[in-house]
């Protein structure tokens, strides 16, 4: 006589559930960074391609050249200027506006002073915006 087989057993095992929360507590955690990063973190329209150039130097793996001018007309091309990838229209500023944007997605302003301070306003090359009067990036 062949003794019985064991009969499976209902429900998880402990392995399984702990492979279950740790694949829960990655997706909560990288879900809501990926998010915030496609969001619009700004309503001004001008900063708003500022942070579109960003994106494309960092997914082109390229540095990028983008020139605001005052009548809000904008150009975003390679960093020789021979190449024009995108060009656009947004709302006018009291300053043209010329950047160079490398593949961290950091900014400089172009036309810097060669000791490294920009010839205008204070300027934040991590967030890619100019100072308040006063301020020290």
């Amino acid at each position: 006589m062949r003794a019985p087989l064991p009969r499976p057993r209902a429900g998880l095992t402990l392995i399984e559930l702990l492979v279950v929360l740790a694949v829960l507590a990655i997706t909560a955690t990288v879900v809501p960074v990926a998010r915030r990063a496609t969001r619009a973190t700004t309503d001004d329209p001008r900063q708003a391609v500022v942070q579109h150039a960003r994106r494309d130097a960092i997914r082109r793996g390229e540095t990028l050249r983008l020139r605001i001018d005052t009548d809000g007309a904008w150009v975003l091309a390679a960093r020789d200027g021979a190449a024009v990838l995108t060009t656009g229209r947004t709302e006018s500023g009291p300053a043209a506006v010329s950047l160079r944007i490398d593949p961290l997605g950091s900014c400089r302003p172009v036309g810097e002073r060669a000791d490294g301070d920009a010839t205008g306003p204070a300027f934040d090359v991590l967030s890619c915006r100019a100072m308040p009067e006063g301020a020290t990036p």
